[in-house]
């Protein structure tokens, strides 16, 4: 029992301890008091019954500039193409999702056939609508190779009376994994 009422008497202490000592932390200078801000502008036109101005409708986009084939893996054979197989990377305001064929696309809009760069898009059981093309793959860096400069050794041997001689090594390989005997010679130029 005691120990319960020491328990108890150390946490009030513990509590009360935090709450004396323990500072908040300051408030950012950016914030204000709330008796400090000042109350919105209101529309008394509004308040009196005078209908808002109504927004005017948002242009919709065209499904052509929504939508953007990123990539797309094919089936091989024709018989598999016309079964359904096929997967295409498909780019829908922003966001690439990955699509089988007769999964939606967006809305009514479903991935009917997959192409080696393109897919047909449109309803269940009717012809593609839109056919979206991937870009054409960007053209390999090319450029050209200096000209070689012309060698001093000729095919099969110089020619008689010329002599190219090939720089001397500026240091002797080392003789790694030889016996000390068969590495070279002696003091008095015997082997060892």
């Amino acid at each position: 029992m005691a120990f319960w009422v020491w328990l108890l008497l150390g946490g009030t202490v513990a509590y009360w301890g935090l709450q004396l000592f323990a500072r908040p932390l300051a408030m950012p200078a950016s914030v204000l008091p709330a008796s400090e801000v000042q109350a919105g502008s209101v529309d008394l036109a509004r308040l009196l019954g005078a209908a808002p101005p109504e927004a005017a409708p948002e242009p919709e986009l065209a499904p052509s500039t929504r939508l953007r084939l990123v990539g797309v893996v094919a089936a091989k054979s024709p018989k598999a193409a016309d079964a359904g197989e096929g997967v295409a990377l498909i780019e829908v305001d922003g966001v690439t999702r990955t699509v089988r064929v007769g999964a939606v696309v967006d809305g009514e809009l479903r991935l009917l056939r997959v192409d080696a760069r393109s897919a047909g898009l449109g309803r269940v059981g009717q012809a593609p609508t839109q056919v979206l093309q991937m870009s054409p793959p960007v053209a390999p860096a090319t450029g050209s190779l200096m000209a070689a400069a012309p060698s001093p050794v000729v095919l099969g041997g110089n020619p008689p009376g010329t002599m190219v001689q090939a720089p001397a090594p500026a240091v002797a390989p080392p003789a790694y994994g030889l016996p000390l005997a068969a590495s070279g010679p002696g003091p008095r130029g015997q082997p060892f």
